[in-house]
């Protein structure tokens, strides 16, 4: 059995004490009296067990494992990078899942949900005998690069047990990774950081988007900002509440939020403590409204459109006899749920009955209107009904969309044969003396026209040298002479 330091020191000191032989009252004949020799004995006795003693501690000797409790000690020299074992285990089949054969090193985390900034404590077992193990913390599984927890002292069975901190930063998931210092050991464990849960009450448990509702907030970090979101976690909060110096809010009024329909959560979240609470909340339906004035009028003409009842600032996408794709406009409602009025131009192309569709960008609700758009009726009159061979004849029309484009025909049954000109009409439609014609020899028996509009289709038809037409207007100038002598 190895000889004890402290005893070596003591027989030592009792040597240097005991008189020489022969001498049984010592040196001087006295007992018990010191000479320079014992005390310079003594001395070097005691440097000597206080040198042992020191080494023996710093080796981690009197059988014994130094833990460290996630202080700085022992993280001074510890690494920051995340390895990767080399040496890939052999597994074996159990239940479908692929198993290790054998044991090797494992750490777990106790508690394994623990709140950021909290302790927890890591044990592991089958590291190589007082080997010093590195604990780093790995927030991606693709990181390289950890955040440096403690540094462990593996006692001769190769376990340690050591606390940690959660750092205030860490998400709700993160991973602690066990290296050993120069082996290839290593070792995981999942570590799921949940935030404090807080407590959040609502004044009203059922409301559309828009509405107004009272929290009333406790158990949040003093200060700090609280995030309001409804149905959902993430994006851009419905709106950011401060908490005051105890961590509450006594009273903050809020718009409901846009969410799905039916019954749902709100949700707030402590931006910096994590801390979450949840109240559950009823979504009502929206019923919006629309409406078009003049509900008939023609293409070309400006019609209006308003909607109302969707949710606050929401965007409003409007769709003509359709209901996706691209919008044919947009407009935002206000914070009432409003869209005032939106004027456009009924295009061209569009003939009967119409349809408006409304959606909600967010809370996809939809109503749906309509509108008529009516025919152009154009009308046009020769500057003559009868005339012979070299007559010009020219036309006054009225009717047609402002400023488009008028071709005129002339031949056929239908005097849409042959193309003779075009011209533009003014802002009203309409036109004076345009579209010159000369008669022909051919049309003394009669010649009809066709004019035609290039924007709307409106058609408008004339005859010259026509039994008919001149007959209806025999009558038309009888009708006249009739009306004169009853006035």
């Amino acid at each position: 059995m190895p000889e004890n330091p402290e005893d070596r020191g003591r027989d030592m000191a009792e040597k240097a004490e005991q008189p020489p032989p022969g001498d049984t009252e010592g040196t001087g004949g006295k007992k018990g009296r010191f000479t320079w020799k014992k005390v310079l004995l003594i001395a070097i006795a005691l440097v000597v067990v206080g040198s042992l003693v020191q080494v023996i501690a710093k080796s981690g000797g009197f059988g014994g494992a130094l833990n460290t409790t996630g202080g700085k000690s022992g993280q001074k020299n510890a690494p920051s990078e995340v390895r990767t074992p080399t040496r890939k285990p052999k597994t074996v089949e159990l239940g479908g899942q692929k198993v290790p054969r054998q044991a090797g090193p494992i750490i777990v985390v106790n508690p394994g949900l623990v709140t950021p900034g909290g302790k927890a404590r890591v044990e592991g077992a089958g590291f190589d005998a007082k080997s010093t193990v590195d604990l780093l913390l790995k927030t991606s599984g693709k990181q390289s690069q950890g955040q440096s927890l403690a540094s462990a002292k593996a006692d001769r069975t190769g376990s340690l047990s050591t606390q940690i901190t959660v750092p205030e930063s860490v998400g709700r998931g993160a991973t602690v990774v066990a290296q050993q210092r120069d082996a290839d050991n290593v070792a995981q464990a999942q570590l799921v950081a949940g935030g404090v849960v807080g407590s959040v009450k609502i004044s009203k448990q059922v409301g559309k988007p828009g509405d107004s509702v009272s929290l009333n907030v406790r158990g949040f970090g003093a200060g700090e900002r609280i995030k309001v979101y409804w149905g959902r976690v993430g994006g851009t909060p419905d709106a950011v509440l401060t908490a005051d110096g105890s961590g509450g809010i006594g009273r903050a009024d809020v718009k409901v939020g846009i969410a799905p329909t039916g019954v749902g959560t709100l949700i707030l979240v402590g931006e910096k403590s994590k801390t979450t609470a949840t109240a559950p909340f009823q979504v009502l339906d929206l019923y919006p409204t629309l409406k078009s004035s003049p509900y008939a009028l023609k293409s070309g003409r400006k019609i209006t459109v308003s909607a109302g009842g969707f949710a606050p600032g929401e965007r409003v996408l409007f769709y003509i006899n359709s209901a996706s794709g691209i919008p044919a406009f947009t407009a935002n409602a206000d914070a009432n749920g409003n869209v005032g009025s939106v004027a456009f131009d009924v295009p061209f192309g569009l003939r009967g009955a119409q349809s408006v569709t409304a959606i909600g960008d967010r809370t996809r609700a939809v109503v749906r209107s309509g509108f008529q758009v009516m025919p152009y009726t154009p009308a046009a009159e020769p500057s003559t009904y009868t005339g012979k061979a070299g007559t010009a004849v020219s036309f006054y029309v009225t009717g047609f969309a402002p400023r488009e484009t008028v071709t005129l025909y002339t031949g056929g049954p239908n005097g849409d044969g042959k193309k003779i000109t075009t011209f533009q009409v003014d802002e009203k439609g309409a036109a004076e003396a345009v579209g010159s014609y000369q008669i022909t020899k051919a049309d003394e028996g009669g010649v009809s026209f066709k004019l035609v509009g290039s924007k709307s289709g409106g058609t408008a038809k004339a005859a010259v040298n026509s039994s008919q037409k001149q007959g209806q207007q025999g009558q038309g100038q009888q009708g006249q002479g009739q009306q004169g002598q009853g006035q």
